[in-house]
């Protein structure tokens, strides 16, 4: 039960902490160039994202809805996120000098979504995503009470726009490369979009979070396997496409979250956790509370410790880079930020913050 006397579902918390540490482990990055299989975790990395935005959507749509709290959630959110920039600019000021920047950049920094010079914040988009969905999630609410085949067409609208926009032109740019000759680039069509918002991919994982949480009792453990193995292959050919290696190599997916292959793989870790025996493991019930419950506090505290720990730690053992390193250093990292979150939220004045 959580504090509030609703009953939570372990397995959206599960999923929720296994993807916050591919969050860390993807910024991270202690890998080796020549690896395939540290290619692999880092095509995983791509679906952590994903995957909170279909929890989110999954718990939106599937609890009562109050107009009240829900501005209120997100007056609390925009407030705890100028708090964490305020924590970043004191934290980084003091750790690589004085940040530069005007009392109006300074302001703009802080309030509204802009950067300064050696403050890390790039992180924060995710939480200024979230904002945009939530602001328009009482409108899909309300498109989803009236008339489900309103849903339906709202996720059509966005995935064209989105996902099939962006592998129509991968397979048009490969195409062109095995003729020899240029075709036609789709993304014009971008601009008949109606939610042509910066954020408006991740509305269609909100979306789709609630028709999977829906569903999730239909799906068998073995396709919800095969929905991550093809997802992956898929993931790993886009970056052959790319970059004409399975290979890391150093180099990111190009739109990692915008891919078929991405949606392929999230929907099928989130059906996937829904068949974990949590009932008769208590590791994994242990696991999804206190990882999955503290996913929010290690995405604030994350990157500020890669900063802290590189140059004493991290870059002593760069002579060992590769997956297993880097996956127990960010298991390190996000242990040492669950403790932190546990331990915060006991102290009235700043538990909101985690």
């Amino acid at each position: 039960m959580s504090q509030s006397g609703t009953t939570r579902d372990r397995a959206l918390d599960f999923l929720k902490g296994a993807a916050i540490i591919m969050v860390v482990f993807f910024h991270n990055v202690q890998l080796n160039p020549a690896s395939i299989t540290d290619n692999l975790f880092m095509m995983v990395g791509n679906t952590a994202v994903p995957c909170f935005f279909l929890v989110s959507g999954a718990l939106f749509f599937s609890r009562p809805f109050d107009l009240r709290k829900h501005i209120f959630r997100i007056v609390n959110m925009y407030t705890v996120l100028v708090c964490w920039r305020m924590i970043y600019f004191v934290f980084y000021h003091h750790l690589n000098g004085a940040a530069t920047g005007t009392l109006r950049e300074f302001l703009s920094y802080l309030f509204l979504f802009g950067s300064l010079n050696a403050v890390s914040t790039g992180h924060l988009w995710f939480i200024d995503a979230m904002l945009t969905v939530l602001l328009a999630a009482p409108l899909l609410r309300l498109c989803r009470e009236y008339d489900r085949r309103l849903t339906l067409y709202t996720l059509a609208v966005l995935f064209i726009f989105n996902q099939l926009l962006a592998d129509g032109n991968l397979l048009i740019a490969f195409l062109s490369k095995l003729i020899g000759r240029s075709v036609w680039d789709i993304s014009g069509f971008g601009e008949i979009n109606p939610f042509s918002l910066h954020h408006s991919n991740y509305m269609f994982y909100y979306l789709l979070g609630a028709e999977l949480y829906e569903r999730r009792g239909r799906i068998s453990v073995r396709l919800s396997g095969l929905l991550c193995l093809f997802g992956l292959i898929g993931l790993d050919l886009i970056k052959y496409i790319q970059t004409g290696s399975i290979r890391w190599g150093g180099v990111h997916l190009t739109s990692g979250y915008y891919w078929c292959s991405t949606i392929v793989f999230s929907c099928g870790a989130f059906l996937l956790v829904q068949h974990l025996p949590f009932k008769r493991c208590a590791p994994l019930r242990w696991f999804a509370s206190t990882v999955g419950g503290s996913s929010l506090g290690v995405f604030y505290l994350h990157l500020p410790l890669i900063s802290l720990l590189t140059p004493y730690l991290f870059e002593h053992l760069a002579a060992y880079n590769g997956w297993p390193l880097n996956l127990c250093e960010s298991l390190l990292i996000t242990a040492v930020s669950v403790a932190v979150t546990l331990l915060c939220r006991k102290i009235p004045l700043i538990r909101r913050l985690f």
